[in-house]
C-alpha cells in the first residue's frame, strides 16, 4: 500500500511539473510572435500576472487546506480547471483577452505546488518516506517536457505547448484520485493564531532572502529562452538546455536531505545562492555557446539542492498546525511576488537595455539574498 501511494505521488509530481515544463519556458517565445504585435513590456505583464495573483491566492489556498484539512479535494478542483483553461490561450491574440485568460488560469494553477507539497510532506512524515524521492519526479517531468516541446515547436507551431500542458494537468487529476488523504482532526488543527506566523521574524526574513534568490531562478525560466534565441540559436536548443538542467536536478534532489543534515540548511542555502549569482553573472558576460551546457548543468545542481532544503527549513520554522499556510505563503512570496517583480523588471530592462543586463540584475539579487539568509539564521525568536 505504501509503495502504491508513493508511486501515485511520484506520478502526480511528474504530471504537474510536465504541465509547467511544457508551458513556462516557451510562453514568452509564443507571445513574441509577430502576429501578436506585443511589446516586451506587454509580454512581461502577461507572464507576470499569474505570479502577481498568486501572492494573494496561494496563501488563501493554504489557509483553506489548514482550515478544512482537505487539500486533496482542493487540488482536484485546481488541477482539472487549470488543465481545461490552458487551452483557452489559443482562442485569441488580443492583449487584454490574453491578460484575462492568464488571470483565470493563475487562479487555479497557483494552488498546484503548495497543495501537492502539503500532501507529500504529510505523507512522507506519516510513512517515513524521503520527500526528495517524491519531488524528484517533478524535475523529471519538467525535464522531459522542455525537451519534447523544444523538438516539437522547432518543427511546427508553438501552440502545441498548450495542448501538452493541459493534457498533463488532466492526467495529474486522474492520478490524484487514487491518492489516499488522511483528514487532520479538529484537535490537531486547533492552532496558534495566524498572526504568530507573520510575526515570526526569522520566517519573514527568510522569505525576503528566498524571494531575492528564487525570483531570478523562476524568471530565468521565462527569459532564458529569449536569451538563447537572441543569440541566434534555435528553440530546440532551448528545450535541450532545459532538459539538461532539470535532469541534473534529480540526483541532487535525492541527496538534498543528507547534505542538509551534514552541513546545516543555512550554509547550504548561502552556498547555492552564491553559485546562482555566479551562473547568471557568467551568462551576462556573453560566454561562448558551448558554456551554456555547463551552466545548464549548474542550474540543475542549484535547484536540486535549493528547493528541498528551503522547503524543509520553512517547515522547521513554524508550528505543525500551520505548515500548509507557511508553505503556501512561502510559495506565494517566492514564485508569486518575487517572480512577478522579476518578470516585470526583466521586460522593462530588456526594453531599455539588453538581455545581458537582465542577467546582471539576477546576479546582484542572488548575492543580496545570500546575505539575508545569513542574517535570518542569527535571529533568535
Amino acid at each position: 500500500m505504501i509503495h502504491r501511494q508513493k508511486y501515485h505521488f511520484q506520478a502526480l509530481y511528474f504530471f504537474i511539473f510536465f504541465g509547467q515544463g511544457a508551458l513556462i519556458p516557451y510562453l514568452a517565445l509564443y507571445f513574441s510572435n509577430d502576429a501578436f504585435q506585443l511589446s516586451a513590456s506587454e509580454i512581461g505583464t502577461i507572464v507576470a500576472v499569474g505570479p502577481v495573483l498568486s501572492i494573494v491566492l496561494q496563501p488563501i489556498w493554504g489557509m483553506a487546506a489548514d482550515r478544512f484539512g482537505r487539500p486533496k479535494r482542493l487540488l482536484l478542483v485546481a488541477l482539472l480547471t487549470a488543465g481545461l483553461l490552458t487551452i483557452s490561450y489559443l482562442l485569441t491574440s488580443i492583449y487584454l483577452f490574453l491578460l484575462l485568460i492568464s488571470s483565470l488560469w493563475a487562479l487555479f494553477q497557483c494552488a498546484h505546488i503548495p497543495l501537492v507539497d502539503t500532501l507529500a510532506i504529510e505523507f512522507s512524515k506519516r510513512k517515513s518516506v524521503d520527500y526528495g524521492a517524491l519531488r524528484l519526479f517533478g524535475s523529471a517531468g519538467f525535464a522531459l517536457a522542455v525537451f519534447i516541446l523544444g523538438q516539437v515547436t522547432e518543427q511546427g507551431s508553438l501552440g502545441a505547448i498548450f495542448y501538452a500542458s493541459g493534457t498533463a494537468l488532466v492526467l495529474g487529476f486522474l492520478v490524484l484520485i487514487g491518492i489516499e488523504e488522511t483528514p487532520v482532526s479538529t484537535v490537531e488543527r486547533e492552532h496558534i493564531p495566524l498572526k504568530a506566523l507573520f510575526s515570526n521574524k526569522r520566517f519573514l526574513l527568510f522569505l525576503a532572502g528566498g524571494s531575492l534568490v528564487f525570483g531570478p531562478i523562476f524568471a530565468n525560466n521565462y527569459y532564458f529562452g529569449s536569451y538563447v534565441t537572441i543569440r541566434g540559436e534555435s528553440t530546440a536548443l532551448v528545450g535541450t538546455l532545459f532538459f539538461v538542467a532539470v535532469l541534473c536536478e534529480i540526483p541532487f534532489m535525492r541527496i538534498a536531505t543528507r547534505v542538509m543534515m551534514r552541513f546545516g540548511p543555512i550554509p547550504v542555502l548561502v552556498f547555492i545562492s552564491v553559485l546562482s549569482a555566479l551562473r547568471t553573472g557568467i551568462l551576462a558576460l556573453e560566454p561562448p555557446i558551448f558554456t551554456l551546457w555547463i551552466l545548464a548543468a549548474l542550474q540543475g545542481f542549484i535547484i536540486g539542492l535549493l528547493i528541498p532544503v528551503a522547503l524543509d527549513y520553512v517547515r522547521s520554522l513554524v508550528p505543525p498546525s500551520t505548515v500548509a499556510t507557511a508553505v503556501s505563503t512561502y510559495m506565494a512570496t517566492t514564485t508569486g511576488l518575487a517572480t512577478a517583480l522579476f518578470n516585470l523588471m526583466s521586460g522593462i530592462v530588456l526594453d531599455q537595455w539588453t538581455i545581458y543586463a537582465v542577467f546582471w540584475v539576477y546576479t546582484g539579487s542572488s548575492l543580496l539574498g545570500a546575505c539575508l539568509y545569513l542574517i535570518s539564521s542569527k535571529i533568535k525568536e
